[in-house]
């Protein structure tokens, strides 16, 4: 099979800081692949770069056999309308209702007449769990959850092929957790959708994960299905999943010890 994505040596830095030192990773259609690591490991620059909202230093990102790090402004816009995002902490627009922030796509980049653009994002909540009653509410009247489902709806609006989730779960109590990680896997299943998820919840991973790639000081350091995570021999993997204080991965701090 061809894969969807394609990371080759993939390079990062800002000044002196080398955040993504030589990514290689393939993602293939229809898979939900997830990537976990430590904070500051370079997953949401990863992401990012995917999204070309940053312009990697070298290496290669190919989409489809195209190298999207050669695309114009133009190209990548164009690609970026098959593309649904659910960014961390959901960033809906305050002054908006909940029914124009899942139709905002609909109606300011394909130009659909609100009346139209309403059903669909009434049909999108309703996907997600959401009544017609919370369309008319603003965010701000809505719990963190519900936000959550809001975000989802909207990427999703536009019938996406390609879903990008920037950790969907955090600040998220564990029953509402499991709720969207059931509504993730709902609506990448309808959709048929490639999936990345980058992420620091090892139940969110597992849940929505066909495989997991693990990123730690700027280079993938595993890759496997999600079912062989907790059996894996990887000591970067093991101390990550099970929280141990002491292993490969050391720990930035500025507290000294004193004998």
């Amino acid at each position: 099979m061809t894969p969807k994505f394609v990371l080759q040596n993939l390079q990062k830095s800002f000044g002196d800081k080398h955040v993504l030192k030589s990514v290689d990773l393939k993602i293939f259609p229809g898979e939900s692949m997830v990537i976990i690591g430590g904070s500051g490991t370079g997953k949401s620059v990863l992401l990012k770069c995917l999204l070309g909202l940053l312009p990697a230093d070298s290496g290669e990102i190919q989409m489809d056999g195209k190298d999207i790090l050669k695309e114009t402004a133009a190209q990548n816009e164009a690609r970026l309308q098959d593309i649904g995002v659910v960014f961390q902490g959901s960033a809906l627009f305050d002054s908006l209702s909940v029914w124009e922030n899942v139709a905002f796509r609909l109606i300011h980049a394909q130009n659909m007449n609100r009346k139209e653009a309403k059903q669909i994002a009434l049909q999108k909540l309703s996907a997600v769990g959401l009544s017609e009653s919370v369309a008319e509410l603003s965010p701000s009247e809505i719990s963190g959850g519900m936000q959550r489902r809001v975000a989802l709806a909207r990427a999703i609006a536009t019938q996406p092929h390609i879903l990008f989730f920037d950790e969907p779960t955090s600040g998220l109590d564990p029953i509402f957790s499991s709720v969207i990680n059931g509504l993730i896997c709902k609506c990448v299943k309808e959709l048929g959708a490639t999936a990345i998820t980058i992420t620091h919840d090892m139940n969110s991973a597992r849940h929505v994960g066909d495989r997991i790639a693990m990123l730690h000081e700027g280079r993938i350091v595993w890759c496997g299905p999600a079912n062989d995570i907790d059996t894996c021999t990887n000591p970067y993997v093991q101390q990550f999943i099970q929280g141990l204080p002491s292993g490969p991965i050391q720990l930035e701090t500025d507290i000294r010890h004193v004998a």
